[in-house]
């Protein structure tokens, strides 16, 4: 591979410039792999704002998560819920983003969560404010909160907002948080906003590893199957839609237990989001061997 395969395979799986990508480089003594674990402590054009809204006169409040990529001023993830509940106005923005998503999409399971009104105006407010960052110079809570008031206007809002510059490795990389081994239900987390359990589908394969003989720490392919309003949301959250579309994603087996002729597989997609797949006892299941695996797939979890 030459040099300038080099500096395009960097450009490319990172998003960075030319220039970026020869100090990455220089910085690895041209060792390409230390170079992309390198470019993602270099490059910090991400920012996270996370957001409180409260409507007084209506006795609404909201939950808001917006990431933009501040290079190309793009709308990279975007979440948000609605609720009579003023309990979730209690939710700190001072915690980690991928925490404060984590709490807006489990508000949406608590009591009084505006669902309809919550998908009726999550796309609008989404189209509305990455156009107006289209055209925008400065992007700061301030013009975050202008824009949010904007859209919601005649109607009074008050908002509460903190942002966070976060490098590419800092948002590729989830927070840890330290999860207790081989425990399912307890979670070791800062506030307890409980977990999230999906029913998935493990997909076949009449050549793979039969269902009796799948262990721990397999990592096996799933698609999403629940039926709940929310499962759409935590797909994207996960990765686990395409166009819209359900795909396949990786899960690494977190137990397996014997149950009714059928067996039950746990799988862990993050510290919160699990997943359940009830498998009959003469399936054969497609499990990835990780030499299999791309080298820069482990090292940026793309």
């Amino acid at each position: 591979m030459t040099e300038k395969d080099y500096f395009q395979l960097l450009m490319e799986e990172t998003g960075c410039k030319r220039c970026e990508a020869e100090l990455a480089l220089s910085l690895s003594n041209n060792n390409l792999e230390k170079a992309i674990t390198t470019i993602g402590s270099i490059l910090k054009f991400i920012t996270t704002f996370k957001i409180k809204i409260n409507f007084p006169k209506e006795n609404i409040y909201g939950l808001m998560h917006i990431v933009i990529n501040m290079k190309t001023s793009e709308i990279v993830r975007f979440s948000i819920t609605f609720s009579r509940n003023p309990a979730i106005y209690e939710i700190a923005t001072s915690m980690d983003w991928f925490s404060y998503e984590k709490a807006i999409f489990s508000a949406r399971l608590n009591s009084g969560a505006m669902e309809i009104y919550t998908k009726e105006t999550e796309e609008n407010l989404k189209v509305y404010i990455q156009k107006v960052l289209k055209e925008a110079i400065i992007i700061s809570p301030e013009a975050i909160s202008s824009i949010i008031k904007n859209f919601f206007y005649p109607t009074e809002v008050f908002i509460e907002i903190e942002n966070e510059e976060l490098n590419l490795t800092q948002f590729k990389k989830l927070p840890d948080y330290n999860l207790k081994q081989n425990s399912i239900s307890s979670l070791d987390l800062d506030y307890n906003l409980g977990f999230i359990e999906l029913d998935v589908k493990i997909l076949k394969d009449n050549n793979g590893k039969p269902v009796k003989k799948i262990v721990e720490g397999d990592t096996v392919l799933s698609t999403i199957i629940d039926e709940r309003d929310l499962t759409h949301y935590i797909a994207h959250l996960i990765g686990g839609i395409e166009d819209d579309n359900m795909c396949p994603i990786p899960a690494i087996v977190k137990k397996v237990t014997y149950k009714n002729d059928d067996f039950e597989i746990y799988l862990n997609y993050t510290p919160s989001i699990i997943g359940l797949a009830k498998v009959k006892n003469d399936i054969k299941i497609k499990v990835l061997e990780p030499k299999h695996q791309l080298w820069w797939k482990k090292i940026l979890p793309w």
